[in-house]
């Protein structure tokens, strides 16, 4: 019975992939939440540029924040985590270094913004509003949301088992998400640009450890 079970929980992701999934998930945790239980009382800096504060706020873009975000984040990361053992660490070993560079960001330069009053109960607003209760406008530099999605864009053309539709589908997808943090008003610029240099740094050093390649077996 008890290798009935295994073959079941297997049959889904092989074993290396849930240890991936779990150990992003941990540091996750402790990099976006764990920090805030620290720097919660220290100065938070405001890195808006001029251009940040001529950016309109667009609440559409809060179902692009949210739902297409997370929908492209659980099926990219549930492929990435399915491929060969050495593709599966590369893209995750990427993201976690990734992750750890931006907790060390948070800690060192904790930063905020200030957010537009949002009024109405339509959908969009409502939905607006729980973006604002469930996530506060510090650790935003660099901005988690843009390095999940570009990770992903990278990492979808290191698959061997990735669709296609997937693989190009992911890069107009990838821009939205990036617009849809400043037009909700949840990140500025430079956080963008922040989160691909982390996301570059994460692949840089993963990749010496894991290579990708058709060449190299599972």
């Amino acid at each position: 019975m008890e290798t009935k079970k295994t073959n079941i929980f297997t049959r889904f992701l092989p074993a290396y992939g849930w240890a991936a999934v779990i150990l992003m998930n941990v540091v996750n945790l402790i990099a976006f939440q764990g920090t805030r239980l620290i720097n919660r009382g220290w100065y938070h800096y405001d890195f808006s540029l001029p251009l940040d504060n001529i950016i309109p706020l667009i609440k559409a873009f809060a179902i692009i924040y949210l739902p297409i975000a997370y929908a492209q984040w659980i099926y990219g990361f549930y492929l990435a985590a399915r491929e060969k053992k050495n593709i599966c660490f590369n893209i995750y070993g990427a993201e976690i270094i990734a992750k750890l560079l931006c907790m060390v960001c948070f800690l060192i330069i904790p930063t905020t913004m200030v957010r537009y009053d949002v009024t109405g109960n339509d959908p969009l607003t409502l939905m607006l509003r729980f973006v604002y209760w469930a996530d506060a406008p510090d650790n935003l530099f660099p901005s988690i949301h843009c390095l999940e999605s570009y990770v992903l864009t990278r990492g979808a053309f290191k698959m061997e088992r990735c669709p296609a539709w997937y693989k190009w589908a992911s890069i107009p997808v990838t821009l939205l998400v990036f617009a849809s943090t400043l037009f909700t008003r949840q990140h500025v610029f430079v956080d963008i640009i922040s989160a691909v240099v982390v996301v570059e740094i994460g692949f840089l050093i993963s990749g010496r450890f894991f290579k990708c390649g058709k060449k190299q077996e599972r």
